[in-house]
């Protein structure tokens, strides 16, 4: 377990909770929900430069859903009519991110609310769930009026629609539309016809009443991961891949309980596909504390951190965001009160370091550059004495330093920081002992570090920020060259590049920038 300090964002304009956040055009964006009284909203709000900037809806959307589509556009929709979360909507509208603008276009197929929508490859987005009315799927393909599509077998709240074909998706979920818990777990599919999940009967996926992403939960190459409880309560994650259920093997049972009492998960898994690394947020029974499960799935069985926060006024119930950088967001939200909602905004840190911290960092990072220097001096003349006299056994530069979980997790959490800041990984003859010295370590710690922690080698490790770093390359300029990208990168050669990125991404370069645009 370990100790975590988010920091504080400013707060939001509005307090909300039942709310939608995304990132639209490169800005963390929070739509709709509720505020105090139990009051449904019609605003929204996209922090930049350091403050929130209030905007107008066309509807109030408390418990609706929203997508985030290909377009860069958002499609947001549903919600209750009226406060305290009573009744549905028809209602449909887009959200232009370059205009900061909302645009009432259209009707759903029926009045919805806590329903979920999710793009297709091909253009289409499938919305399906209700509350307390009646369920089914149904289609929006550009023009105003959603349509029916089908029937499903068993209706839902909030349900999970998951891509497994371009065309296809399955929809899940762990409460009907009256709250209740089915004693029969079925999974309705787009293209063929609704089936039964045994696993999904001894182990039933945990229920939020928030606005979330189907896609947060998704490991890449149209698996997911999904957050169930059995009879006792015990979390456990099931992994999904094409219409295959199954439990993500991980080091040891989930922690229920932290070092202040009873860990109370709350929501879906949101997954960081391109670290390789999952989150599940937690409570405790009082929400004084904010806990944070950190699901290494990156390695087999998957690492498992439960981190935990000091004591806060009020702990939030509602669904991070992963941020670009690998960190987590949560905004808003409730304790255990609809009427109270929250306007506060935290970064709980993974990769990244806040300011303070980063300056203390590069601090240190100067004082152990110079000691590395004089290391590697005294190295250096020590090497030509023993050449000289090849009587003189040979040592290694540095003792073992006796090597625990925690050193190995500190070794690795400081050469992320490093690779972050320093942007080592642009250097195409970086090798392990450069960065173990940087690190203040040794070659074989540092190796050892990485293989336990992350279940890589270092080329794994280091090609990882590569690609990451293409990615962005790419994504500003999609037209170019890939061997300038590779260069650019830190590959030593575009076969390489071609290689890694593939292992990584499940794609070729240009079959991801490709994705890009549909």
């Amino acid at each position: 377990m370990r100790h975590i300090v988010p920091e504080r964002l400013p707060d939001m304009t509005v307090a909300r909770s039942g709310h939608a956040i995304f990132f639209a055009g490169g800005e963390l964006t929070v739509v709709g929900g509720h505020t105090s009284h139990f009051v449904p909203l019609s605003t929204a709000e996209y922090l930049a430069d350091g403050e929130w900037h209030l905007m107008t809806m066309a509807y109030s959307h408390d418990n609706g859903f929203f997508v985030v589509q290909h377009s860069g556009d958002v499609l947001i929709g549903g919600g209750h009519v009226e406060e305290l979360g009573v009744g549905q909507t028809f209602t449909l509208e887009r959200y232009t991110p370059s205009t900061h603008l909302f645009e009432g276009f259209g009707c759903l197929d029926r009045r919805r609310v806590l329903a979920n929508g999710t793009q297709l490859a091909d253009g289409r987005v499938i919305i399906s769930g209700n509350h307390y009315a009646a369920d089914g799927i149904g289609c929006y393909d550009g023009h105003p009026q959603v349509a029916h599509v089908k029937d499903v077998r068993q209706g839902r709240s909030n349900p999970y629609i998951l891509p497994i074909a371009d065309d296809d998706a399955l929809v899940l979920g762990g409460n009907d539309i009256y709250d209740n818990r089915p004693d029969t777990a079925w999974v309705d599919r787009l293209k063929g016809e609704p089936f039964r999940v045994p696993l999904l009967e001894q182990w039933r996926l945990v229920y939020t009443d928030q606005p979330f992403s189907s896609e947060a939960c998704s490991m890449g190459n149209r698996s997911y991961l999904l957050t169930a409880t059995d009879k006792s309560g015990q979390l456990g994650i099931i992994v999904l891949r094409d219409t295959t259920f199954s439990l993500l093997p991980t080091v040891g049972a989930i922690p229920m309980e932290g070092p202040f009492g009873r860990v109370f998960y709350k929501g879906p898994v949101v997954a960081d596909s391109l670290r390789r690394h999952a989150y599940v947020m937690g409570v405790d029974s009082l929400c004084h504390r904010q806990y944070v499960l950190d699901i290494d799935y990156g390695r087999t069985p998957a690492g498992l951190t439960l981190h935990y926060t000091d004591s806060m006024e009020r702990a939030t119930i509602t669904i991070p965001i992963v941020t670009p950088d690998g960190d987590l967001i949560l905004a808003g939200g409730i304790p255990n009160d609809n009427y109270k909602p929250l306007s506060t905004v935290w970064l709980y840190h993974f990769t990244t370091v806040p300011q303070q911290a980063a300056a203390r960092l590069s601090s240190w990072l100067w004082v152990a550059l110079a000691l590395a220097a004089v290391l590697a001096l005294a190295y250096i003349i020590y090497n030509r004495w023993r050449r000289k006299d090849n009587t003189v056994p040979d040592v290694p530069v540095a003792a073992k330093e006796t090597f625990t979980n925690d050193k190995a997790n500190d070794i690795i959490e400081r050469a992320c920081r490093l690779m972050d800041e320093e942007k080592l990984y642009l250097r195409s003859d970086l090798r392990l002992q450069d960065v173990a010295v940087q690190l203040g370590t040794n070659s074989q710690n540092f190796s050892e570090s990485i293989n336990n922690v992350r279940g890589q080698s270092f080329s794994q490790f280091v090609n990882a920020y590569r690609v990451r770093h293409a990615q962005e390359l790419l994504r500003q300029q999609p037209d170019m060259k890939m061997a300038t990208v590779a260069t650019a990168s830190g590959f030593s050669t575009e076969a390489s590049f071609f290689r890694n990125f593939k292992a990584i991404t499940g794609m070729t370069p240009r079959e991801w920038v490709g994705s890009l645009s549909t």
